[in-house]
């Protein structure tokens, strides 16, 4: 199977380290649940800017990824990242998917674009993502999505939507795949 998957907040633990810069640096006392609404903080760009490393490439792992990733390129599936990052972050990327021991077999970066054309284009055949929108979008382009279960996505919802709780979930829904097939 060809699996596609963000980075941020599905393989790179940035969501959380992102909030605690922004609420450093801005003065702010934004909690997970509210990432959406750090879109509409007006330092959220110079934020970004000054303090991308620290919220992109010092960050770990989200939580049993490295594992599970490992397990799926064992079991021959091929994982293609496609990102909302800017190709300027291309080899720091490469560098800490070398760092933690992670391989996959193509890295697209968007610069914030949409993540369907590129979807469409590699042929994935499933999505691990995070941000509300990307889901929605892809799930919209009939890509199934399982959703990497975060404070700020709860309300996502579509056939092609699967929730999941962890990699361990994931995992589980790749495996079982085309038995437990999405909306099935």
């Amino acid at each position: 199977m060809h699996i596609g998957l963000d980075l941020d907040g599905v393989i790179v633990n940035s969501i959380s380290r992102w909030i605690d810069v922004l609420n450093r640096m801005a003065g702010t006392s934004y909690t997970p649940e509210e990432l959406p609404d750090t879109h509409g903080s007006p330092d959220r760009a110079t934020i970004s800017d000054r303090h991308e490393l620290e919220m992109l490439i010092v960050a770990g792992p989200v939580d049993g990824a490295v594992t599970a990733l490992t397990a799926l390129r064992t079991a021959g599936h091929q994982l293609t990242v496609i990102t909302a990052r800017t190709p300027r972050l291309c080899e720091l990327t490469e560098a800490w998917l070398r760092y933690h021991g992670i391989t996959v077999d193509r890295l697209h970066f968007l610069a914030g674009g949409s993540k369907v054309p590129a979807a469409l284009a590699e042929g994935i055949d499933l999505m691990v993502e995070d941000a509300p929108h990307n889901a929605n979008a892809l799930a919209e382009a009939g890509v199934p999505v399982l959703l990497f279960g975060t404070p700020y996505n709860v309300g996502v919802t579509h056939p092609l939507i699967q929730r999941c709780e962890g990699w361990e979930a994931v995992t589980a829904e790749i495996t079982a795949w085309p038995v437990g097939q999405l909306g099935a």
